[in-house]
């Protein structure tokens, strides 16, 4: 009964699970990796399958042997530094009597990675935010909200290394941030931008004025000789698009997102109109706005704004009627 005892004892010291050891990098370690052998001169440590002592040799730097008490063979560490971490045994042959696992405090980081995703309506997308340190580090994921007043991280109460967003809408365009602090020498948390573009193809919407005054059925104008008439395209898309005005089956002029210049057409009879843009708050667009007066027949037509990117291209038309005066 005695030796049935003795061997399960045994047993449950062979496998016990490894003590996690606790170190701050460039100090001496705070106390030895104790262990109790049976004989000095035939016991080792290894780190990992690396066997860093026998006996009283040592075979790396900055390791010594404490045997100051009998049946001891306790390992100290001077200067610590992030190789030092890992799986420690304390064995003599295929005998291990000790296990240790030694992990560096750190404060946490965010290592360098992507930092701009592209992707399309309806996928699937995760973001990374691969935060390193000890204790691990809490992570927290915010996303960058623009007002008219401006604009700031909000806290969209997710946390982990990874955000996952499926079934993407182009309401999800825009920064995410993630955060990520630990217990270990922070006051603040660290931060990490990731943009996702969200491609979609170019919303339209035409803002209508007569004579400074707003028209609220924006695809057809009643108007008259010397009125004078405000078109503002208004198109959200990403990528960014050209937009052209055109009066019925003629050019008027196009806006390149490329350089952000308005071409104008070479017609004579479109050199009344002028063309300006503004770029919109709030959401990602452009305004291109033809203004102009009702003072030729020809000034009473249909008007097109056309807006076209990589994903798709989309169009408003305006429909301006002469009323004769009474």
């Amino acid at each position: 009964m005695y030796a049935s005892f003795c061997i399960l004892a045994l047993f449950s010291v062979i496998d016990a699970e490894p003590e996690l050891v606790t170190y701050d990098l460039g100090e001496d370690l705070t106390y030895p990796l104790y262990c109790t052998v049976d004989d000095f001169n035939k016991s080792s440590w290894k780190q990992g399958s690396t066997q860093i002592t026998f006996g009283n040799r040592s075979f790396k730097d900055r390791i010594l042997i404490d045997s100051s008490r009998s049946k001891e063979y306790n390992l100290k560490m001077t200067k610590m530094s992030k190789n030092d971490e890992g799986n420690y045994l304390c064995t003599a042959g295929e005998k291990t009597f000790r296990k240790y696992i030694l992990k560096a405090k750190e404060s946490a980081s965010i290592l360098t990675d992507i930092s701009n995703i592209t992707s399309k309506v309806g996928d699937t997308v995760h973001l990374w935010c691969n935060a390193t340190g000890y204790p691990e580090p809490t992570v927290t994921w915010y996303a960058y909200q623009q007002t008219v007043s401006g604009g700031k991280f909000e806290n969209i109460g997710i946390s982990g290394n990874m955000l996952g967003i499926r079934n993407i809408s182009r309401n999800c365009n825009t920064i995410y941030q993630c955060q990520a602090i630990n217990s270990y020498r922070m006051k603040k948390p660290v931060a990490k931008n990731i943009t996702l573009r969200v491609d979609f193809f170019p919303d339209v919407f035409v803002h209508d004025e007569s004579n400074g005054n707003e028209i609220s059925n924006g695809a057809s104008i009643l108007g008259r000789k010397q009125d004078k008439v405000a078109l503002s395209c208004l198109v959200y898309a990403v990528p960014p698009p050209n937009v052209t005005w055109s009066r019925d089956n003629i050019t008027i002029g196009t806006y390149h997102h490329v350089n952000g210049i308005i071409e104008k057409s070479q017609n004579n009879d479109t050199f009344l109109y002028e063309l300006k843009t503004e770029p919109l708050q709030i959401k990602i667009g452009i305004s291109v706005t033809l203004d102009f007066q009702l003072d030729a027949d020809y000034t009473f037509a249909s008007y097109h704004c056309n807006a076209e990117n990589e994903v798709g291209s989309n169009r408003k038309t305006v429909k301006i009627k002469h009323v004769q005066k009474r």
